[in-house]
């Protein structure tokens, strides 16, 4: 397994304004041992748009290591599945405690 819960990663997303795939980074939100047994990542799409932003986390620079370099959004509602080959490259991981925050708003925003 070369990614883990909390990595941020980048993932070709469907971008339906273009018309087309997108790189775009999402949130591992799978936990280790499902990605272990079923090859499956689940993942939350990260974007700098906060449209419905009621399902939306925002991300700040201490929330976060990594690459992120525009302000982002955790787009709560907006979730995929994908096997590790399907993942590009890790560009980050979310800090703990938001980590948790964002799996409820996940909760919130789908149940």
């Amino acid at each position: 397994m070369r990614y883990s819960q909390k990595d941020i990663v980048l993932l070709e997303f469907y971008d339906p304004v273009a018309d087309r795939m997108k790189f775009r980074p999402a949130l591992i939100v799978s936990n280790n041992e499902l990605q272990e047994t079923e090859q499956l990542v689940y993942l939350a799409m990260i974007s700098t748009k906060d449209y419905n932003p009621q399902y939306c986390y925002e991300l700040s620079p201490e929330m976060h290591i990594g690459e992120l370099d525009k302000h982002s959004y955790v787009k709560c509602h907006i979730i995929t599945n994908n096997g590790e080959n399907g993942i590009y490259r890790k560009i980050g991981q979310i800090k703990q405690p938001y980590f948790d925050e964002i799996v409820e708003k996940i909760k919130d925003s789908i149940f």
